[in-house]
C-alpha cells in the first residue's frame, strides 16, 4: 500500500507535482503583476495555466502561463487599466470620507467598490477563455457577476481570507503559493459560470476546456 502511494504515478507524487506547479505559477503571476497595468493580463494567464495544466493536466504550467500572457497582453491592459483607475479613485474616496466621518457617503462608495470587485472577479477568466473585444469582456464579466452573485460573493470571501492569511499570519511563505492555490480553489466555481457561456462541444472536439 505504501509503495503504491509513493509510486511515481501515485497520489503523493501527484500532489507534490501539482504543488510545485502552483508555486511556479504564483511566482510568475507576481512577476507579471510588477508593471501593475498588466495585473489582469497576469491574472488571466494564471487562471489559464492553473485550469489547463494543473487541473486538466494539459501542457507545461510555465509555458502555458506565458502563452496566455502574450496572447492577452494588449486586451488585458486595455480591460484592466480603467478598472484599476476606478478602484484607486474609490479607495482614495473611502479614505477621505472615513476621515471626515461621513457615513452615508462612505456607504455609497463602499457599495460601488463591492460592485467593482464583483466585476473584477471574472475579467481574468473571461480574457483567458474568450476571444472578444474589451467592451465585451466588461459586459460578460458584469453579467456573470450579477447572475451568479452567490459564486462571486464566495470567491471574494475566499480572496479576503487569503489576503488576511497573507498579510497577518504567514506573509513570507504564503506569497509563494497562495495566488496559485487561491486561483485553483476559485476555478471550481468560475468554471461552472464560464461553461454557461461556452458553445456546446462538437463531436470530436478535444479542446482542453471541455474536460470535466
Amino acid at each position: 500500500m505504501l509503495r503504491k502511494w509513493l509510486d511515481v504515478e501515485g497520489p503523493v507524487m501527484g500532489f507534490l507535482e501539482k504543488t510545485g506547479q502552483l508555486i511556479v505559477l504564483s511566482v510568475l503571476w507576481l512577476l507579471g503583476c510588477v508593471p501593475v497595468a498588466t495585473a489582469f493580463t497576469s491574472t488571466a494567464a494564471l487562471y489559464y495555466a492553473v485550469v489547463k495544466s494543473v487541473r486538466r493536466g494539459r501542457g507545461q504550467a510555465g509555458k502555458e502561463f506565458w502563452r496566455s500572457y502574450r496572447a492577452n497582453l494588449g486586451r488585458g491592459v486595455a480591460a484592466g487599466l480603467p478598472l484599476l483607475a476606478v478602484g484607486a479613485l474609490l479607495a482614495v474616496d473611502l479614505a477621505i470620507l472615513r476621515a471626515q466621518d461621513r457615513a452615508l457617503h462612505t456607504g455609497a462608495v463602499a457599495v460601488l467598490a463591492v460592485m467593482l470587485a464583483f466585476v473584477a472577479v471574472y475579467v481574468g477568466p473571461v480574457l483567458s477563455r474568450f476571444s472578444v473585444k474589451v467592451t465585451q469582456v466588461w459586459r460578460l464579466a458584469f453579467v456573470m457577476a450579477v447572475r451568479f452573485w452567490y459564486w462571486t460573493a464566495a470567491i471574494l470571501v475566499l480572496a479576503g481570507l487569503a489576503g488576511a492569511l497573507q498579510f497577518y499570519v504567514l506573509p513570507a511563505p504564503t506569497v509563494l503559493i497562495l495566488p496559485g492555490v487561491g486561483c485553483m480553489a476559485a476555478s471550481f466555481a468560475v468554471e461552472k459560470v464560464l461553461r454557461r457561456y461556452m458553445p456546446p462541444k462538437e463531436e470530436g472536439d478535444d479542446a482542453w476546456y471541455y474536460d470535466s
